[in-house]
């Protein structure tokens, strides 16, 4: 089940992640970087973990996986020169409309920017129409765990598809916890190790990793070029059991024995 992306975010990838990267090799994927989970969107039947340092994003996940669609549906509309703050709404959800009120960036704002404001592509904003769609898609990520935690201390007890999205080393300073904050050699050590599929993201010029050309792709930081490399765990494409590329009809949460977090 593909669905569409529940907030914009600096450096996601929405647009190219069914198309440009490997399908799921197994019934659990994991994303140790999670941000705005571009890739796991796309398998949303899938067992999706969610790892991400930020608590802003971990409990915007968190708030997404549990809300009632009515929840979504009574958020209010942000008026040109209105504030986030003027709502009497919980946190998470003020992080949710901020996110929506500028396109890709790395933390939430909390008025509209002057694209928004301008009014000339009012389905990317937020507004009746994003609202809707979150509404009827929340009801498909109620099995979706979220960590508030760093990728070194995600243990899934399983093979599973991995797809890292780090920082970038050259281009990740935007983010609250950056690339400045991240130990590169230990990441791909760490990468190397893991059981199952591995995917890894980076820019052009990174050798953490031994990356090869991907391709160019349009970030949602303001429409952007950006030269994406990849490393593959098995070099290879793998093809997925036909059971695994139908939605679950009744999603149900992975068991709290897994001992994800370590």
């Amino acid at each position: 089940m593909k669905l569409k992306r529940f907030f914009n975010y600096y450096g996601a990838k929405f647009r190219d992640a069914g198309s440009l990267y490997p399908r799921p090799a197994h019934e659990t994927i994991v994303e140790p970087f999670a941000g705005a989970a571009g890739y796991s969107v796309q398998y949303a039947h899938h067992k999706i973990i969610l790892c991400e340092i930020d608590p802003i994003v971990s409990e915007l996940w968190r708030f997404l996986i549990n809300a009632k669609s009515t929840e979504i549906l009574s958020l209010p509309d942000l008026e040109p020169f209105q504030n986030v703050d003027d709502f009497n709404i919980p946190q998470e959800a003020k992080w949710l409309i901020g996110f929506w009120v500028n396109a890709g960036c790395a933390t939430p704002c909390k008025s509209p920017s002057k694209w928004m404001r301008g009014g000339t592509a009012p389905g990317s904003f937020w507004g009746p129409k994003i609202r809707q769609r979150i509404a009827l898609q929340v009801e498909f990520i109620r099995h979706w765990q979220v960590f508030n935690c760093s990728y070194a201390d995600v243990a899934v007890p399983r093979a599973a598809t991995w797809f890292v999205d780090p920082p970038y080393e050259i281009a990740g300073k935007h983010y609250r916890f950056g690339s400045d904050q991240l130990d590169y050699q230990a990441l791909g050590d760490w990468c190397r190790s893991r059981d199952g599929q591995v995917i890894v993201c980076e820019n052009q010029g990174s050798t953490w990793l031994p990356f090869r050309d991907l391709t160019d792709v349009r970030s949602t930081s303001r429409g952007r070029r950006s030269k994406e490399v990849i490393w593959l765990s098995d070099n290879q494409l793998v093809q997925v059991p036909i059971d695994l590329q139908m939605p679950l009809p009744f999603p149900e949460r992975v068991t709290g024995d897994d001992n994800i977090v370590s």
